[in-house]
């Protein structure tokens, strides 16, 4: 069985926690938090980050690296389906979550707003929140917005793309971060989330952290 270390409090570990469950993959969570058990995680990955995925004798860091190995391993379903060009946008767009939109949804949003003011009950950097709220954001999520679909998914099928920007943008809301100015965005999100799938992460989520949620903020759009 494979063993996965870390939690899905990051959006990385929730993005391959949702790869494994939409492969049908039975596997192992070992809580892992890299902010509090630092040597630990320093132990099992060289820059004491999360997700590791243990497999056998097999230990894969990062996540990207660690969606590829799966769909080495168990190919079907696909995480990355189609032709070259198919494939090519959804590694872009997961490339755009695992960068971008985690450097402000995770990076300021998520990390001030609910590790530093809710869970570590730290001062809040609300110049830094306001910054993103009122600049960063809004590019952002206007460049996201042109991406998506006028219905369904990416490609023709569920992909990695979807996981991606899901993962990361459901930290976002869980900082009160709500997209009702982003149409196609905001279409997009409530269609992955009827995938069973995804909506049995939702619940488990709101049943462990809803008493750290943020109260909702509409995030405009560029002027």
């Amino acid at each position: 069985m494979m063993i996965l270390h870390g939690s899905s409090i990051s959006p990385f570990v929730r993005k391959i926690m949702l790869a494994l469950a939409y492969k049908g993959i039975t596997y192992e969570l070992q809580p892992l938090n890299p902010y509090v058990e630092k040597e630990l995680a320093q132990k099992r990955h060289p820059m004491g980050k999360v997700p590791i995925l243990e497999h056998g004798e097999l230990s894969i860091i990062d996540s990207t690296v660690i969606a590829h190995y799966l769909d080495d391993v168990y190919p079907v379903p696909p995480l990355y389906p189609g032709d070259a060009q198919a494939r090519a946008k959804i590694r872009w767009l997961e490339e755009y979550a695992d960068t971008r939109l985690t450097s402000l949804v995770g990076g300021v949003m998520f990390y001030q707003k609910i590790l530093r003011g809710k869970m570590l009950d730290k001062d809040v950097d609300e110049e830094a929140v306001e910054q993103c709220i009122e600049h960063h954001l809004p590019l952002a999520l206007t460049y996201l917005e042109e991406q998506m679909p006028e219905k369904g998914f990416v490609g023709e099928h569920f992909s990695m793309a979807e996981i991606s920007l899901w993962s990361v943008l459901r930290s976002g809301w869980m900082a009160g971060l709500r997209f009702t100015h982003y149409p196609r965005l905001n279409e997009y999100l409530s269609t992955i989330e009827q995938e069973p799938w995804v909506a049995n992460l939702i619940s488990e989520e709101d049943h462990e952290l809803a008493s750290f949620y943020c109260e909702p903020v509409i995030i405009g759009t560029v002027d």
